[in-house]
């Protein structure tokens, strides 16, 4: 079991409103303890990170996100990214 945080603070403008979307959806599927902040979101006794990444995922296509945002492990960290081509939107 390991804490994990994940870095959103790239979701912002009309993004923004996804921030907290993304927690409860997190928190719904895993059923773990979740912390959303400003620009981050923690995550306690996170089973499987492989999960994790398929319901980030997950979640970024369900809400039309998948296109301009991706998500990046390292470690027990994870940073969702604007893709390049989407960088000056």
């Amino acid at each position: 079991m390991v804490k994990i945080t994940i870095n959103i603070s790239e979701l912002r403008g009309k993004d923004a409103q996804r921030r907290k979307d993304l927690g409860e959806f997190l928190q719904g599927k895993l059923g773990v303890n979740v912390t959303t902040k400003e620009d981050s979101i923690t995550l306690d006794d996170v089973s499987s990170k492989e999960y994790l990444r398929v319901l980030i995922r997950k979640f970024l296509h369900k809400s039309g996100l998948k296109e301009r945002f991706r998500p990046i492990f390292n470690g027990e960290n994870v940073v969702i990214k604007r893709r390049r081509e989407h960088e000056k939107e």
